[in-house]
């Protein structure tokens, strides 16, 4: 039997006893249908493209779990759907965790009546690669991937690194007392490509 005639469900039982290009024949078949019904969760085509590429890497993980009782289809979206479900949450967690460190930055600026106060001077002192990111970020406003591209990192590893120079900086604007800041300067964008 060819493969272009097997349906969705015989492909996947090969696919189970490990035969490639049958699992290669339902990514063929159900991409296009999965990035249209990404991007109606998502409302953008890149967050759209990865959900789709993690659901069939998830679903080739786990083809051996699949039972053809069920529609291959029906599985395949069923992952999709839980994939979209978790990425949905994780945005909720990072956009409620950046209001509440943006919040507290945005406190801490109002009270510093140093006309020389620069936020970006107290991100100085973090490493490296965690002002950069947050430099990137915020006054480069660019998203997680192209920060990813840039340096040469992976999108998790971004994220820890934005994540943890949020929390270094929020800690540092909480716990030294504005008084103690020297004069500071905001830093050239120049400065940043050097080191």
């Amino acid at each position: 039997m060819k493969i272009a005639d097997a349906t969705d469900e015989e492909l996947a039982l090969y696919a189970q006893r490990g035969c490639r290009e049958s699992f290669a024949e339902l990514v063929r078949r159900h991409r296009k249908k999965l990035l249209f019904v990404m991007q109606g969760y998502t409302s953008n085509f890149h967050d759209a493209e990865d959900l789709v590429q993690e659901t069939f890497v998830r679903a080739y993980r786990n083809i051996r779990k699949y039972r053809d009782k069920f529609k291959f289809s029906t599985w395949l979206f069923t992952i999709a759907r839980r994939l979209a479900i978790n990425h949905f949450r994780q945005l909720k967690r990072d956009s409620m965790y950046q209001a509440s460190v943006l919040e507290n930055i945005s406190d801490v600026s109002k009270q510093a009546e140093t006309p020389d106060f620069s936020l970006w001077s107290l991100a100085q002192k973090l490493s490296s690669d965690q002002y950069h990111v947050l430099w990137f970020k915020y006054a480069g406003n660019m998203s997680i991937k192209d920060i990813s591209r840039i340096m040469g990192k992976s999108r998790v590893n971004v994220k820890v690194l934005l994540y943890r120079a949020r929390q270094n900086l929020a800690q540092q604007l909480t716990s030294s007392p504005r008084n103690n800041c020297a004069a500071h300067q905001k830093m050239p964008k120049q400065e940043l490509y050097n080191e």
